[in-house]
């Protein structure tokens, strides 16, 4: 690999410019999509998964990191086909991570502007390369993974990228959740998907609970096609990020409760014993053999209980035999929303006299119906009731308090006894992140609209999506820019492109950064031939960059 070293010297660019002459004009960025790309290639991450991901090809003509990179573009751009890989390749980082070995910059003088030339890596260039790989290429690489194979792959080697790259917390908190992935319902050949009525709520409905419903409520239910996919997540305590380790994708009609263990053991098996320590699930998933099982793996389990279960009922009994007073914890007050700094003064006079106006008649503001303000719970000690599991678990029984008054019921049970009871509700509550993850992955992340009826192709897209939001947040903790962990995808894609804070400008190996209206003062002072000769080579840069690039010849 050949390198290039460019030494800042700003007056000697500067000065360049006033004569016209000038390499090259970019926009320097805190975060980019390149530096992402040259992060995964220079630190091995790619190659590390390439090694041990499921080719169906005996023969490697093109590099299997080149693959799943161009996966991963095609998916942080949110892109529903494989024929939109030309273009996304020429506008993304990709291209600019993939180093000077791979990539060259031609000016034809012909049309008087510069062209990417690719230069393959099979040696069987009869026409000139526009991608490094064709995107036919990408398609039939995924149509013929095995996507049993890919998702085995995902759950070892990608859980494995991860404690490489230092993403793992200590604290070895997973959780595991099931959603459904909606398809088009008059395409029936969509390879495993299943034929559900759906409530308005997003929750399926059989015949009996059909016919139990209200006339009004019957008429706002609908029939969809889809499947299932159950999903393990990784997040810390704090909730600050969230890493998928592991995707199993079923029938809709499929239940998920026997894909729990294995799911759980793929993981285990590839980061070894104690780094998942805790395992917390939603009461859909509870099942007496798998906490059996997940307990011999050194995971403990934390899941809310069903009502009318044993468990559950002789809690109760326990409690009120005991006659231990039942202890409560409040939740803090929201702080109230902060006054902008631009609210105008008689606005603000409107607001502090309506506010004296509300204290005078002793009324408070409205809270919502269900916030709730506070629990009330008691420890139950470990016991063995629970006839389908072989493991002692404890209990904790809650009663939600609610702003107007209601209450609630509900229990929570584990296999870890914590050393404060409350700790298990407080763990418990880290779930809605799982779940907004699912809500970003089928809204933001294009995980649903899916090109091919063909089940390889399904499971390709849901893996790749779930690697590539991923590895994405891994980045943006690692480059000091946490805050934007947990954006919808279109606003990471606008992070990472360039934010205008620096123009670096080339020329003669050397280069210099400038502001924006110090650069305009540069261009507003040129001189008429200099000026033109600054005009032709920008004209020639942007064309470059903005005409799309040109498909390859082939024969008829």
């Amino acid at each position: 690999m050949s390198w290039q070293v460019f030494e800042e010297d700003k007056p000697q660019v500067a000065q360049a410019l006033q004569e016209g002459r000038f390499d090259y004009m970019e926009v320097v960025a805190a975060v980019e999509e390149r530096r992402f790309f040259r992060r995964l290639l220079e630190g091995g991450v790619l190659e590390g998964l390439a090694r041990e991901y499921p080719s169906p090809r005996r023969k490697e003509e093109v590099p299997l990191w080149l693959y799943l990179a161009s996966e991963l573009t095609l998916r942080l751009h949110g892109a529903n086909g494989f024929a939109a890989y030309p273009y996304i390749l020429h506008c993304g980082g990709l291209v600019d991570a993939l180093g000077p070995d791979q990539v060259e910059r031609n000016e034809s003088l012909g049309a008087q502007k510069e062209r990417t030339i690719f230069r393959g890596y099979n040696h069987k260039n009869h026409y000139t390369r526009v991608t490094p790989c064709d995107a036919d290429f990408l398609r039939k690489m995924s149509k013929d993974t095995d996507p049993e194979a890919l998702e085995a792959w995902f759950g070892t080697s990608g859980v494995r990228a991860y404690r490489e790259m230092g993403a793992l917390d200590p604290e070895g908190l997973f959780f595991v959740d099931s959603t459904y992935i909606f398809v088009p319902l008059d395409n029936e050949r969509y390879e495993g998907s299943s034929l559900l009525r759906f409530h308005e709520d997003g929750r399926p409905v059989d015949a009996e609970a059909f016919e139990a419903l209200p006339p009004e409520q019957k008429a706002r239910c609908a029939w969809r096609r889809c499947y299932r996919q159950l999903k393990l997540t990784h997040s810390p305590a704090d909730g600050g990020f969230s890493l998928c380790c592991g995707s199993k994708v079923l029938p809709g009609k499929a239940s998920d409760v026997p894909w729990v263990g294995p799911l759980v053991e793929r993981c285990v098996g590839a980061l070894g014993p104690r780094a998942m320590k805790l395992l917390v699930h939603d009461r859909g998933l509870v099942d007496g053999e798998t906490v059996s099982r997940l307990k011999g793996l050194g995971v403990d389990s934390l899941f809310p209980l069903k009502r009318g279960m044993d468990v559950w009922e002789d809690a109760k009994v326990l409690a009120a035999y005991e006659d231990r007073a039942w202890r409560r914890y409040d939740l803090p007050r929201p702080a109230p929303p902060p006054i902008p700094k631009d609210r105008p003064p008689a606005v603000a006079r409107r607001e502090a006299q309506r506010q004296r106006t509300l204290q005078a008649r002793g009324r408070a503001p409205c809270a919502p119906a269900r916030a709730l303000t506070g629990i009330e719970y008691q420890y139950v000690e470990p016991s063995r009731v629970w006839e389908s599991c072989r493991v002692p678990v404890t209990v904790l029984l809650i009663k939600n308090h609610y702003a107007h008054g209601e209450t609630l019921d509900w229990a929570l049970a584990s296999t870890r006894e914590f050393p404060d009871p409350l700790q298990m509700w407080t763990t418990y509550r880290l779930r809605p992140v799982i779940e907004e993850d699912h809500r970003q992955d089928k809204c933001f992340w294009d995980m649903t609209p899916f090109r091919s009826p063909a089940l390889a192709h399904v499971v390709n897209r849901i893996v790749f999506v779930e690697l590539a939001a991923s590895l994405i947040q891994i980045f943006l903790r690692q480059v000091e820019r946490s805050d934007l962990v947990g954006r919808t995808r279109q606003r990471l894609l606008d992070a990472l492109r360039p934010n205008q804070k620096k123009i670096a400008l080339y020329c003669d190996q050397r280069f210099g950064l400038f502001d924006p209206y110090e650069y305009q003062e540069l261009l507003l002072t040129l001189r008429d031939g200099a000026r033109r000769k600054v005009l032709g080579k920008t004209r020639r840069l942007r064309r470059s960059q903005q005409t799309p690039p040109d498909l390859p010849w082939r024969p008829e």
